[in-house]
């Protein structure tokens, strides 16, 4: 069961750092001496108003501060100790607690090589199924014995026969040659598709939307160095609000030097977009929402004048795969992208004042819902933050496609979602808004909106892309959102019971859980009245 946010000790440590008492540290956080003393002391939580006002007061990042890092490296062991890798291995809780408090370097050292592990196995089993269901593996073995045998064949007729009459035996010959010709290229083959540049197995490092999802959860997803970049173009380029389409393909065209030329119809197989930033051309199909015309000319133009900014931040979060790079720089494109058409400070002032309704803040920025909610999950600049959100999306199957939390709650890494939570529920109301306030095990509440959303189809042959995205915060945030009116966010019976994921989950009357405990401390401890699953 998780705690509260125990951090005195930190908090004295910066304190003392700074030379500051506690009456003056007290009085910067608008507290009395005697609250920061229990806090110190760790009798009383820091709440995450309390960790942004510390952040902004001693001028640090809210990141290295708060317990969610913790949190998230708890949740980790949690899971990759409930492998049967491990057996029946002693992890108790208060061990792996001991291990993050004490040694949390070395307990990312074991996530990351558990990783490591995880996405070995998983390319063992790809290939496995691979070879028994590819048909040119399937045949290509049997090719290679029928060869191998006409070659053996031959070549004893040859060896055993030394009156063979001249005619035949060349004719012999002339079959081995070919034969071992094709045997040849069979073998060359098999050796192009089992070691070829395609092969992401070789690798065998992490997966490229893992390292880039943990780039953005270190950064707080807020790059001050794009925000900057992008607020420089938008004074340079004399944009307004909404950015109109027109007044931003000028300014591409002028002085960014960037040529964008809208198009009928898909770009290729799955393409509403293409970029040739050498030539300095922007494709974009018609088939683009008017929502993401704009969007993705700023992207356009991040990642073609903004390269080398671009990797000087991937470089620094040491993201190295080829792939993991391509993506972080499609992320953080987006990134600027969402800072030229949702200037921060303007949007932020915008969302406190409609009391972050997403629909009013579309309509006046003219952004997608899903592009505006991932804004509110940004708002994280020292100083000026928003609401701790976090933001997730998911697709028919339950894959996590998009995960940042800031609101404290806890994500996992390796499981899939809790079946009750609300972006789950978004696909039964398409276009809807779902809320929900959902209750944690440990009583940490969270209160979640979710909707499902439809990318655009590049042509009739080309089949949607359907997902579900959530935003939320600590219930203690909800009075901020329009979507909290009228609920009672105080009642003990409101809050819709959920957990980290089935596997993590301690509840035990749980109709929906979909597998049993993965940790040997937990399993002891299960009672005989717990759910089965299917049950």
């Amino acid at each position: 069961m998780a705690r509260k946010a125990m951090l005195g000790r930190k908090v004295r440590r910066l304190r003392l750092e700074r030379k500051l008492s506690q009456v003056a540290l007290a009085q910067r956080l608008g507290i009395s001496a005697s609250y920061l003393n229990l806090i110190e002391h760790d009798r009383r939580p820091l709440t995450l108003s309390l960790q942004m006002a510390l952040a902004d007061s001693l001028g640090i990042d809210v990141q290295s501060l708060s317990q969610d890092q913790d949190a998230r490296l708890l949740a980790a062991l949690r899971e990759l100790f409930g492998d049967p890798l491990f057996g029946e291995a002693e992890t108790g809780e208060e061990a792996l607690r001991a291990l993050v408090e004490q040694a949390p370097e070395l307990g990312r050292a074991i996530v990351a090589l558990y990783r490591g592990y995880r996405a070995a196995r998983d390319d063992v089993v790809a290939l496995g199924e691979r070879l028994s269901a590819d048909s040119f593996l399937s045949t290509s073995p049997h090719e290679l014995r029928t060869l191998m045998t006409s070659v053996r064949s031959f070549s004893e007729i040859l060896m055993d026969y030394d009156d063979l009459e001249q005619d035949k035996r060349r004719q012999f010959i002339g079959i081995l040659v070919n034969e071992t010709q094709r045997l040849s290229l069979i073998i060359n083959q098999m050796l192009d598709y089992a070691t070829g540049p395609d092969r992401a197995w070789q690798e065998g490092a992490a997966r490229p939307a893992d390292e880039v999802s943990d780039l953005v959860q270190e950064r707080g997803n807020h790059f001050a160095e794009l925000e900057e970049a992008a607020e420089a173009f938008r004074a340079e380029a004399g944009l307004g609000l909404p950015v109109e389409a027109g007044a931003l393909m000028a300014a591409l065209e002028g002085g960014a030097g960037l040529s964008v030329r809208l198009l009928r119809g898909p770009l290729g197989p799955g393409a509403l977009r293409r970029l040739d930033a050498e030539a300095g051309v922007l494709l974009l199909s018609d088939l683009l929402a008017p929502a993401s015309r704009c969007f993705e000319m700023a992207r356009g133009l991040a990642l073609a004048r903004t390269a080398p900014l671009l990797d000087e931040l991937l470089d620094g979060a040491r993201v190295a795969g080829k792939e993991a790079r391509s993506l972080g720089r499609e992320v953080m494109a987006g990134a600027f992208a969402a800072a030229v058409v949702m200037p921060y400070e303007a949007f932020a002032e915008a969302a406190a004042e409609s009391r972050h309704d997403i629909e009013v803040l579309q309509g006046r920025f003219g952004v997608s819902f899903e592009q505006c909610c991932q804004r509110l999950a940004s708002l994280n600049r020292p100083g000026a933050r928003g609401l701790p959100f976090h933001f997730l999306r998911v697709d028919l199957a339950g894959n996590l496609s998009k995960r940042f939390t800031a609101s404290g709650m806890p994500i996992a890494r390796f499981g899939g979602l809790c079946p009750r939570m609300a972006v789950h529920q978004a696909f039964l109301t398409p276009g809807r808004i779902v809320t929900q306030l959902e209750s944690m095990p440990d009583g940490s509440r969270y209160f979640d909106i979710a909707r499902s959303v439809t990318k655009a189809a590049a042509g009739y042959r080309e089949p949607h892309s359907h997902y579900a995205v959530t935003l939320g915060c600590e219930s203690s945030f909800a009075r901020d959102l329009v979507y909290a009116d009228g609920l009672d966010l105080e009642s003990a019976e409101a809050g819709m019971p959920v957990g980290l994921t089935c596997g993590l989950c301690e509840r035990r009357d749980c109709g929906q859980r979909a597998g049993p405990l993965i940790l040997p401390s937990l399993r002891r401890s299960e009672t005989a009245e717990a759910a089965l699953p299917g049950a």
